[in-house]
């Protein structure tokens, strides 16, 4: 049986976005694969776009590089969703050794999310993917083989000319990629929309979305990507990833009333309403703020029973 309740609030809140640049424990599947042509043949000051990416995060990506100069490269490639100039999913950076008279691939792998799992997106998003890089000479990455889609599920991957938004003009129909996800079994999966908040390490038990309404339109609040270390908080913004409205945390406090915890804060006088969801009763607990009502913190200290 699902319970609705109700409370007034708003918010003063900051943004949470990290990414990990270690290995990737838990990686499941591939979904993303192009083939690889075996040697780096274009500039890495070109885009790539993955359209419809049909997972639920991003763990790892894997592309092929070479150079003009021999020496150390210090390389990051950063994702977005949407376009080139679209909020970032994550950013990663690894140290090359390539050689200039190498004739294959040197292998790059970037990593990305917590440690229980990767950045997330939702399912069917499109991703770009850019790189910046530091070293003796110019970064050349594989551009892949064969016509689009003719290896592999390519997954709607191509290379763009530039980098200029939202998505710029299509250079080839193919890009040597390959993309996994940690295949994830918790009751709540991250996407853009929705933050998953722990009480045991991994669980994931408590799901938080936001939809909003100003001036009668609605929406829908974008989850900031978690900060390292953070399980039970997360925060939303509305208009601009660098601009967060909302932030919420679920605390656990059986030991004292037997109940968890909710609190909210918001800097920002927009109508929204927090949904929070324990997957583990179902049951969920809203609380509302007015549009053009400047937001009161909420401190709900009986929102859902233990354990």
């Amino acid at each position: 049986m699902r319970r609705r309740r109700s409370v007034r609030c708003l918010i003063p809140g900051f943004a949470i976005a990290s990414f990990l640049l270690a290995a990737a424990p838990g990686l499941a599947s591939t979904v993303v694969s192009c083939a690889f042509g075996g040697s780096p043949q274009d500039r890495a000051d070109s885009g790539i776009v993955v359209l419809n990416y049909p997972g639920t995060n991003v763990r790892r990506l894997h592309i092929g590089y070479g150079t003009d100069t021999t020496g150390q490269y210090l390389v990051t490639a950063q994702i977005r969703r949407g376009g080139f100039d679209g909020p970032i999913v994550g950013s990663s950076s690894i140290y090359l050794n390539l050689d200039a008279n190498a004739t294959a691939d040197v292998d790059g792998f970037f990593h990305y999310g917590g440690v229980n799992d990767g950045a997330p997106v939702t399912p069917g998003d499109t991703l770009t993917i850019t790189h910046t890089w530091s070293g003796p000479g110019i970064l050349f990455f594989d551009a892949g083989t064969g016509a689009f889609g003719s290896a592999g599920n390519c997954g709607g991957a191509y290379e763009t000319i530039g980098t200029s938004a939202g998505l710029d003009v299509q250079v080839r129909g193919t890009m040597g990629i390959e993309i996994d996800q940690d295949d994830l079994t918790t009751n709540c999966i991250k996407s853009d929309t929705v933050l998953c908040i722990e009480n045991n390490p991994g669980d994931a038990r408590f799901q938080l979305t936001v939809d909003t309404i100003h001036a009668g339109t609605a929406g829908t609040g974008q989850a900031s990507l978690q900060t390292l270390g953070v399980s039970h908080g997360g925060g939303f913004w509305f208009f601009s990833q660098d601009n967060p409205e909302v932030l919420v945390k679920v605390l656990n406090g059986c030991a004292i009333n037997n109940h968890f915890w909710v609190f909210v804060t918001a800097g920002t006088n927009i109508g929204f309403t927090v949904h929070v969801k324990d997957t583990t009763t179902s049951l969920t607990s809203d609380y509302v703020n007015q549009d053009g009502t400047a937001a009161v913190p909420v401190q709900d200290t009986k929102a859902f029973r233990c354990p």
